[in-house]
């Protein structure tokens, strides 16, 4: 006897996807099949383009952003009255971060402040940072700096494609639920028309 030759990649395939001749299937299985494949198409290339532009939309709102603050921020340079000390982290190495320190700076008006500012550790008393105040002449942090915007940008890139993913499994989710309540009305259809012939008795 003769083995039957395996069938071809595209037809299990398709029937893996519910696109086969079967005539089992109903039209609410071969509108969920291709349900599913929308879903996949729409991931594997909405999900890139909707990452790009996604990206792209948080940088130029991020430079925005930034252009509207730098715009009502003033920058002062502000005079170290201490030394900022270098601070030794668990591992036994010296912390490089910011430590709060006594300066002294000139306000846009200026008025003459002095007050505790973040300073780079190690820094030595005399020399001069950088400060922001707002429009009312106190302490505030800077503008969003350029890496800031990238990492911002970046961060909401590699975040888009998941989303749109939730989107459309929650959308696909849906519809099988629809479609199987479809599929159970037609069962109960059928059977209350079959069903009596197979269940009645004889005299």
């Amino acid at each position: 006897m003769r083995a039957l030759p395996a069938s071809s990649p595209a037809v299990r395939l398709a029937r893996h996807l519910g696109l086969d001749a079967n005539p089992l299937r109903r039209t609410a299985d071969r509108a969920e099949a291709w349900f599913r494949i929308g879903v996949l198409a729409a991931l594997l290339v909405g999900g890139p383009l909707a990452a790009i532009g996604a990206g792209q939309w948080a940088y130029h709102t991020g430079i925005r952003e930034a252009t509207a603050q730098a715009a009502r921020l003033h920058s002062a340079r502000a005079v170290l009255l201490q030394p900022a000390p270098l601070v030794l982290s668990n591992a036994g190495a010296f912390d490089y971060g910011e430590a709060r320190v006594r300066a002294r700076w000139q306000d846009p008006d200026g008025a003459r402040h002095t007050g505790e500012i973040l300073a780079a550790m190690g820094l030595p008393a005399g020399r001069t940072v950088t400060v922001w105040l707002n429009s009312a002449g106190k302490l505030t942090g800077p503008p969003l700096q350029a890496a800031q915007i990238t990492s911002r940008a970046i961060a909401i890139a590699a975040l888009t494609p998941a989303a749109l993913a939730v989107v459309l499994l929650s959308a696909l989710l849906l519809i099988r639920c629809l479609l199987d309540r479809r599929r159970l009305a037609a069962w109960d259809a059928a059977w209350l028309a079959v069903g009596p012939r197979w269940t009645r008795h004889g005299p």
